[in-house]
């Protein structure tokens, strides 16, 4: 009786060693291949078919809902969609909604996006040849030689302040347009952030009038670089801020600033800005003129909180473009020219590179643009590849 069962196991043995593709394989059979726990970030997904993908933010707090901005450029007004922001899962390259916000037709050049008390902030940097278009001349360039051609020559100037650059605000639920407003002493903004008091900050490019130390009469218009905060309501009771023509729901908030410069304080080219949401609420400056990422002081003016160049890594910033910060107090900095996606904590110590994983093709960042965060996520958009790379950190 006992000759079939040992039968039967030699045979179970000899098929459980030549198995299906053999013996299963346990990754520490392999040190190379095992899934590291050193908190690194794996590559989880590649999005792709993302074209003109601009900006992206991550409700922190609030959800986690993952919003994204698109850009595809070109030209025309209102009634040709150049922009608009798409809801998507934080999982799935699906989105929720094509466009989320239908108004968001009335983009002309959306750059930056950035999300705060359930408020989602759109930076339109609009269309300068639709603000100057000048009907009686049929064209948005100034007169030539106007000594020659009009006796009262018409300046090239803005007449149309609805399509210059202007914020935008929305509910995180979608629909209308909640606010929007514009500011004429600004040349050309960059990046937006929003606190959780309601205020709302610009980088930008500004225009000031300089004043000629030996003669106060003579003042000359100067492009300086800026990061302003804009508060609700006026100012003053019923008196509405002389620069933000069409408004009287904002003002700016003449209490506090950023000036250009090369200090620890100061900035260069501003581009993206994120407002940290824990310790001493920092706004964070992707500060490209200065080829560095910087933590300033949002309760005093000129108050530095933390500033790095790249150095650590070994390689100083290329241009960084944008930045964010998490929960945790750590500020990720996307080196546009660099092309790469940098970590560090609150204290300005360099954590770890996020991008060491290639996309699902293989191949790595080519010019990355944006990001968003939360505790473990990071979402980058590649603006060069039409794709937005979702990374976890390892445990």
């Amino acid at each position: 009786m006992r000759r079939p069962i040992i039968g039967l196991l030699a045979t179970f043995a000899a098929f459980a060693l030549a198995g299906c593709g053999g013996s299963f394989e346990l990754p520490t059979e392999h040190p190379g291949r095992e899934v590291p726990s050193d908190q690194s970030y794996g590559m989880l997904a590649t999005w792709k078919g993302m074209d003109g993908v601009q900006d992206l933010v991550i409700t922190q707090g609030q959800g986690n809902q993952l919003f994204v901005l698109f850009n595809r450029g070109g030209t025309g007004g209102p009634e040709t969609p150049r922009g608009e922001v798409k809801l998507f899962p934080i999982t799935r390259p699906e989105p929720i909604g094509a466009p989320y916000f239908d108004p968001m037709q009335a983009l002309y050049n959306p750059v930056a996006i950035a999300a705060a008390t359930n408020k989602l902030f759109v930076l339109d940097q609009g269309d300068t040849c639709r603000a100057k278009f000048d009907v009686v001349r049929g064209t948005c360039e100034a007169d030539p030689t106007p000594s020659t051609i009009n006796t009262t020559p018409r300046r090239s100037q803005i007449r149309d302040y609805l399509s210059t650059w202007r914020v935008r605000e929305y509910g995180l639920g979608g629909g209308d347009t909640l606010s929007t407003f514009t500011d004429t002493t600004i040349a050309l903004p960059f990046g937006i952030a929003a606190d959780e008091q309601g205020r709302v900050y610009v980088s930008a490019l500004a225009v000031v009038l300089d004043t000629l130390v030996t003669d106060a009469r003579i003042r000359t218009r100067k492009f300086v670089s800026r990061i302003y905060r804009y508060s609700r309501g006026p100012k003053y009771p019923g008196i509405a801020d002389v620069n933000m023509p069409g408004t009287t729901s904002w003002h700016r908030d003449t209490s506090w600033v950023v000036f250009d410069g090369s200090g620890a304080s100061s900035v260069s080219d501003p581009r993206g800005i994120h407002w940290g949401r824990v310790g001493v609420n920092p706004l964070y400056v992707a500060d490209r003129g200065n080829n560095q990422a910087k933590g300033v002081s949002t309760a005093e003016i000129g108050g530095s909180i933390v500033r790095v160049d790249g150095q650590a890594t070994g390689s100083n910033l290329n241009h960084p473009e944008a930045i964010a910060s998490d929960l945790a107090g750590f500020f990720y900095i996307v080196d546009r020219d660099g092309r790469r996606v940098l970590r560090y904590n609150q204290n300005g110590e360099y954590i770890q590179r996020v991008d060491v994983e290639a996309n699902a093709d293989g191949l790595p960042l080519l010019d990355p643009v944006g990001i968003a965060v939360d505790d473990s996520l990071a979402y980058v958009a590649d603006r060069g590849r039409a794709q937005i790379l979702r990374y976890r950190r390892r445990k």
